[in-house]
């Protein structure tokens, strides 16, 4: 049962912490990398310990957390001050998590024990992201070893199990009649002094980000690269695009004692003389390797049937090793001496005895161009492209300081070219999209760029791609700047009425429910108090009905009432009631609620204190939940032992 609770907490742990390492140790590890910059980008905003963050890594990181965000949420602004709090907090959490001491070793045999792992670091390795995803695992295993040493698990009461099963089984059932705010939205009326005052009454509402306007020439490195040199590339270096000679095979180890005595070892070829014995009976039998390989090996491989994968670049994918990967004996067998299909006698290594499965032999192969046709290209745009793209810039800002823009697009050999002088228009520091260019994801660390620049001031930009590869150079001029502010009311007056027009049809509804409810005389049902019902002018009366919710649970965290709606005042009320009685209004998120409490189903203590299973399985509950405070209380505790210092501008 400790071994169950164990992996499920890491598996909930680390659902948070594979984002926060994507999120803010990437960034991190860009930061660190990035040497003696200067300038206001490379002041210190955040230290803990012995980490910093440098402030253009930071406003780059929250600028992609928010990208993050509206992506997920499909449109709409997010709050940039929780952002920066939220990323502040998980680079934190990650910085105290990441102490303990894990070797390169160890995430090297965590990732290859996985074989979904192992595939997710191939993909990461070519996006160029290897060393985050190395990171990302040192994190998880440096998380789950302060974790195993912190405390030892907290032990339940039986009066907490009791309780926790009360929890879980009292539930209750309502009617309801709802009153939907947006049933009164055409019946409120908002004059201009109505919303002139509300304005007033609630201006940080309406604060409007730092905006700019752009004027700008993109120069992409890609098309400085024809398809005719890609397919050069191809035909004159077809040895990068050959897998090496390659096999798959599994294995069963009998290994030796650490630190084996001759006597030793002559014990374990004794063992694995009699296990080859057993291994040939049962393959005799019809057993599958993979099989005797999860029962008999002692190698870390047993999880995966005793396959086995190597290590080298350009090696087929899947499991396959080639020469070199492996132990010399080991590597003799496979590729010497054994044919697919074929299980080896004993093989000595350093390591102990192996039986070994030979199921594949692969020749080398040449990938298809069309296979590697994106990789050659995007190869030849970082060694070419970049710095003929570059050149370009470079000439441009010259010619447009001289001149314009105009007259430098004009000139002969930027025509050939295809190059536009385009503008942005005012757009907001935290836009989605940065207009005429596109997604800022796309385009890693050029809002941040622009909104750094001087207005008037003419300057080359460089676009990265998320891996940190040049995407595009911008010849680019800041034509104005707004600040961050307030707006006149006269240019939002539109907004305003709607969100005021908003407030009035909540206060609508709730009064409509208010009226009705007051008509309401003890022992009468909702479809008794619905027949008394008069609309107010404007809102048609047969809208209203009596419904049914689902059983619910007081839940923690939670408003929603299955099969009503969310509104805690509804549910914290519903089990203060008595069956048939009627309550209200209580407000919701997008109605108000009359309700009337019609089942309640009470906790069965007598069954429940003979329910061996029931018993465990909320003793189980709590125990995660205890084992997430232990954790938690010591994380807090060691947070504010380590005392983060935050620049001024982020508190």
């Amino acid at each position: 049962m400790i071994i169950f609770l164990r992996e499920k907490f890491i598996a909930q742990l680390f659902m948070w912490i594979i984002a926060i390492v994507f999120l803010v140790g990437t960034v991190m590890l860009y930061s660190n990398s990035r040497g003696g910059d200067e300038g206001p980008e490379s002041e210190v905003v955040l230290r803990i310990n012995d980490s910093e963050i440098k402030r253009g890594d930071f406003e780059r990181t929250v600028a992609n957390a928010m990208q993050s965000q509206r992506n997920q949420r499909f449109g709409g602004t997010p709050d940039r001050e929780q952002t920066q709090k939220a990323v502040i907090d998980q680079w934190i959490q990650q910085t105290i998590l990441n102490s303990a001491d894990i070797s390169d070793k160890e995430i090297e045999n965590h990732i290859r024990r996985d074989t979904n792992l192992v595939e997710q670091y191939n993909l990461y390795h070519q996006l160029g992201m290897a060393d985050s995803y190395r990171d990302s695992i040192r994190l998880q295993l440096s998380a789950a070893a302060l974790r195993d040493s912190i405390h030892a698990l907290e032990l339940v009461t039986d009066t907490e199990t009791e309780q926790a099963y009360r929890l879980e089984t009292d539930k209750a059932k309502l009617k309801f009649i709802e009153f939907k705010h947006a049933d009164y939205t055409a019946t409120v009326e908002v004059d201009d002094t109505e919303a002139e005052a509300y304005f007033e009454k609630n201006r940080d509402n309406y604060k409007s980000e730092e905006q700019a306007n752009v004027k700008f020439i993109k120069v992409t490195p890609a098309d400085f690269v024809s398809d005719s040199e890609v397919e050069a590339y191809y035909n004159t270096r077809q040895g990068e695009f050959t897998t090496l000679e390659a096999v798959k095979a599994r294995h069963i180890l009998k290994k030796f004692p650490k630190n084996a005595t001759d006597e030793q070892r002559a014990e374990t070829k004794a063992a694995a003389e009699e296990l080859l014995k057993t291994i040939d009976e049962e393959l005799d039998a019809g057993a599958a390797f993979a099989d005797l390989a999860k029962t008999h090996s002692e190698d870390s491989s047993a999880t995966n049937g005793g396959a086995l994968r190597g290590r080298k670049p350009k090696l087929p994918p899947g499991d396959y090793f080639a020469r070199g990967d492996m132990v010399k004996p080991f590597e003799e067998a496979c590729f010497d001496m054994l044919n697919p299909g074929e299980v080896s006698g004993l093989v000595e290594t350093s390591y102990g005895y192996h039986i070994i499965h030979l199921e594949e032999k692969k020749p080398p192969e040449t990938q298809p161009f069309a296979q590697v046709q994106y990789e050659i290209q995007q190869k030849l745009v970082q060694i070419k492209g970049v710095e003929e793209a570059k050149e370009i810039a470079t000439d441009l800002l010259y010619e447009i300081e001289i001149q314009d823009y105009e007259a430098a697009l004009a000139l002969d050999r930027y025509k050939e070219l295809s190059l536009a002088g385009l503008e942005t228009g005012l757009f907001s520091k935290d836009a989605t999209d940065i207009p005429e260019i596109g997604s800022q994801w796309s385009y890693r660390g050029l809002t941040e760029e622009f909104f750094n620049m001087e207005v008037n001031v003419i300057k080359i930009v460089e676009a990265k791609k998320p891996n940190g590869e040049i995407e595009a150079y911008f010849v680019a001029t800041v034509l104005e700047k707004k600040p961050a502010a307030i707006p006149p009311f006269a240019e939002i007056k539109t907004t305003v009425i709607e969100d005021l027009r908003e407030e009035k049809a909540k206060a609508s509804a709730l009064a409509d429910a208010q009226n009705l409810f007051n008509q309401h005389t003890e022992d009468a049902t909702l479809e008794a108090l619905l027949k008394k019902y008069k609309a107010p002018e404007g809102v048609a009366a047969d809208r209203l009905s009596v419904q049914e919710s689902n059983l619910f649970a007081l839940t923690s965290g939670s408003d929603y009432i299955a099969g009503m709606g969310n509104s805690g005042e509804a549910m914290f009320a519903a089990f203060q009631m008595k069956v048939d009685e009627v309550r209200g209004p209580f407000k919701g998120n997008t109605a108000v609620y009359l309700v009337q409490l019609v089942e309640r189903q009470e906790p069965d203590i007598g069954t429940f204190q003979t329910d061996t299973d029931e018993k465990t399985r909320h003793r189980q509950a709590l125990l995660q939940v205890k084992k997430r405070e232990v954790f938690n209380n010591w994380f807090a505790a060691r947070k504010k032992q380590s005392k983060p210092w935050i620049h001024e501008d982020y508190r």
